[in-house]
């Protein structure tokens, strides 16, 4: 039994009908992908029916493909398609309706397709295949090798089997569509993504800040500039108060912008902002200037799409315009100025007010002792660490040491990871981390260093350097005058210390002298010497004491003068200073005085033991001369920072405030003194000193608490040409 309806009249050339065609191609069937719907659906209609051949084949215009097959012989199994010349299917197309075929042999339609004779097929039974819009596709079929009679009941599983199958179909269709559109929706997506990284590029390429927000004013873009120069990038999460508030956005002023005077805000709120100037703070407190246009982004139908913002920084033209005033304004202090040290604070002042940093030094060098001394500090009242300076720094130790052997600009960026020559530790305790060091000239050399410290890191950048020279330079010029006319006060001072000198304390033995030397001219030969053994005395304590100034007045000189060398060896300070206090105890006893002792069993130095005894017998001297009625003498020896430090301390009638700026003086002596009959000529705390400087240390009065007097010495306890290493430790 054959039953091929035949086609209606409208369905002549369906096969080829290019609009079903063209549904069939575009649900993506005719190719040789795998179903595994499909697949099931026709190994159960092989079971259920007991065939072996089962099929679901869409019918192109010249051949036939499997959406999934069953029982065919290869290669057309692998393959998934055959031309039509093996297809019964195309039948099930021209007539849109059901084909069963008990044996095809016996059909003239039939009995020649290719599958009847290669394959052995000969019993068929199809159901046409829809699209989801009624479509014809193909069919869904079953066959045999053997002729068979299909009974009402296989005829009505093949039928719900052919529905199944077409849903499966229209599954598959739907969800390639659907891959199809995620595909596009992803394209579009990178499409778009490609855009905004050009876009994110374009304005990542320009040196000006560009920051954008929505229309509810929440950040939503900036660029590379913008991010660099505040740290962060745009966070949408933030209202316009919130991120106005991180901003720490200033007015020239200094004070803060608020809200709604945000450029950004401004344009947000229709406004065309053009060269608003303000200050942005860093989160690591540096500063920059900026001048920023805003305008608000609409759309073509004038919707407000949010605002953007371009910032273009102004920081060097402005710091040109502080640089100017703050040379005029050093040059003003120093035009004004009497002496380097009074005009210190505020050239350094001026200096750091306009660096914006946090604390600066000035250095000079003290030829006698070869080491440089601070003149002057100054530190930011906003600067919440203090910042401590040594006594003195030697050449090539420490910043400004290290300018000045270098004779040229030194710069540290950040402490924190390169300190040299800066001291880490120190530099981080006293909250520094950028430094920059200028060498100061008089005359055609180095006379000392001008430091300044900032509490951020900083990159090395010129016109700092700039200015520090500059301010260096007149510094330089202003020492220089100010040296001149300090040796022309020296040398009217020293003219009148030796007429001082000449007057009293040479002119007044020497009139003994003279006396004594009348009156024993006076005297009758034949007078016995001992009538005459007083004068004799008189004349030889006054040419005693006249030896004595002189003496020690050339050996001042020398000392002062450079012309004695030192023999310097390793000498044990703290057995040497035992030694004398022994030696002066006897001597003080007898006064009703004590000495007491505080030294360590060793402190090894490098310097001229003579000198170094000659300096604590002067000290001890003093102490004991000075209590007048009876007392106490205290002598400390103790080390701290590779510096020993003696400290000689007495009960005695002290020294007025008054006069404790000229004790080191040569030929000095207190009022206080004179007016308690103490002997002494005013050289003694003046050598003190000199031999202090020989040995590169200081030596000064402490604060007086009370009666009495303390003078300290500090020693550094290495070679001369080694630095304390206090100073070398320094920032």
């Amino acid at each position: 039994m054959t039953l091929i309806p035949a086609p209606a009249p409208e369905a002549a050339g369906r096969v080829t009908d290019p609009r079903r065609l063209a549904v069939l191609r575009s649900m993506g069937l005719a190719t040789e992908s795998v179903s595994p719907g499909l697949d099931r659906l026709t190994a159960m209609a092989a079971r259920l029916l007991d065939v072996p051949v089962s099929l679901a084949s869409v019918v192109e215009h010249d051949r036939q493909w499997f959406a999934s097959v069953r029982g065919i012989p290869e290669p057309w199994a692998s393959a998934r398609q055959t031309p039509l010349t093996y297809s019964f299917c195309q039948h099930v197309v021209d007539a849109d309706a059901p084909l069963v075929v008990a044996d095809a042999r016996g059909d003239p339609r039939l009995r020649d397709n290719l599958a009847v004779t290669e394959w052995s097929l000969v019993a068929y039974a199809g159901n046409p295949l829809r699209a989801p819009d009624g479509t014809l596709l193909g069919a869904f079929c079953v066959g045999d090798t053997a002729p068979r009679q299909w009974s009402a009941e296989d005829l009505l599983l093949l039928d719900d089997l052919a529905a199944v199958a077409a849903t499966e179909i229209a599954a598959q269709v739907h969800a390639a569509r659907l891959s199809r559109a995620n595909e596009q929706a992803e394209q579009t997506t990178r499409d778009l993504e490609r855009q905004e990284l050009f876009l994110q590029a374009l304005l990542d390429s320009l040196d000006t800040g560009v920051a954008a927000c929505d229309p509810e004013g929440r950040l939503v873009m900036f660029n590379r500039a913008m991010r660099e120069s505040l740290g962060s990038d745009a966070d949408p999460s933030l209202t316009p108060r919130e991120w106005a508030a991180r901003l720490r956005a200033l007015h020239p002023g200094g004070e803060p912008f608020a809200v709604g005077e945000m450029p950004l805000i401004r344009a947000l709120n229709g406004e065309h902002v053009r060269g608003v100037n303000g200050i942005m703070v860093g989160r690591d407190g540096s500063q920059k200037w900026y001048s920023t246009h805003a305008h608000p982004i609409l759309s073509r139908t004038g919707e407000l799409l949010g605002a953007v913002s371009a910032s273009h920084e102004i920081t060097e033209r402005r710091r040109a315009e502080r640089f100017r005033d703050t040379e005029l304004a050093v040059h003003r202090v120093f035009a004004a100025a009497t002496d380097t040290a009074a005009a210190a604070p505020a050239v350094l002042e001026a200096v750091i007010t306009t660096l914006g940093w946090a604390h600066a030094e000035l250095w000079l060098a003290d030829d006698l002792t070869g080491l440089l001394y601070p003149v002057g500090t100054w530190t930011s009242p906003e600067h919440p660490t203090t910042v401590t300076v040594p006594a003195s720094i030697s050449r090539g130790f420490g910043l400004a040491g290290t300018a000045w052997d270098r004779d040229e600009p030194v710069w540290v960026p950040d402490a924190a990871t390169d300190p040299a020559p800066l001291s880490e530790a120190t530099a981080l305790r006293c909250g520094l981390r950028t430094a920059l060091a200028v060498p100061v000239h008089g005359g055609d050399r180095a006379i000392g260093a001008l430091t300044a410290f900032g509490a951020s890191p900083a990159t090395q950048d010129a016109s700092c350097v700039a200015l520090l020279s500059g301010v260096a330079a007149q510094i330089g010029e202003f020492v220089q005058r100010r040296r001149a006319d300090d040796l022309a006060q020296q040398l009217t001072r020293a003219q009148d210390e030796y007429i001082a000198l000449a007057g009293h304390e040479l002119r007044t033995p020497l009139t003994s002298i003279l006396s004594s030397t009348g009156l024993l001219e006076d005297i009758d030969p034949d007078t016995p010497v001992g009538e005459v053994q007083d004068l004799i005395h008189m004349i030889g304590r006054n040419t005693a004491h006249m030896r004595n100034v002189i003496d020690g007045l050339l050996d001042l000189a020398a000392l002062d003068s450079g012309h004695i060398e030192l023999d310097r060896q390793p000498v044990d300070l703290a057995h040497l200073v035992r030694d004398a206090c022994t030696a002066a105890a006897g001597r003080a006893a007898d006064l009703g005085i004590t000495v007491h002792t505080a030294l360590p069993d060793h402190l090894p130095v490098s310097g001229s033991a003579h000198r170094l005894r000659q300096l604590v017998d002067n000290l001890l001297s003093n102490a004991v001369k000075y209590c007048i009625d009876g007392g106490r003498v205290e002598v400390a020896l103790q080390t701290r920072d590779g510096v020993a430090q003696l400290s000689v301390t007495d009960t005695g009638i002290g020294i007025p405030a008054a006069d404790r700026d000229h004790v080191f003086r040569r030929l000095y002596r207190s009022p206080n003194a004179v007016q308690h009959a103490i002997p002494g000529a005013g050289l003694g705390l003046a050598l003190c000193s000199a031999i202090t400087a020989r040995h590169h240390g200081t030596i000064a009065l402490a604060p007086a608490d009370g009666q009495g007097t303390t003078v300290v010495v500090r020693i550094p306890e290495g070679l001369a040409h080694r630095p304390p290493a206090a100073a070398a430790a320094r920032p």
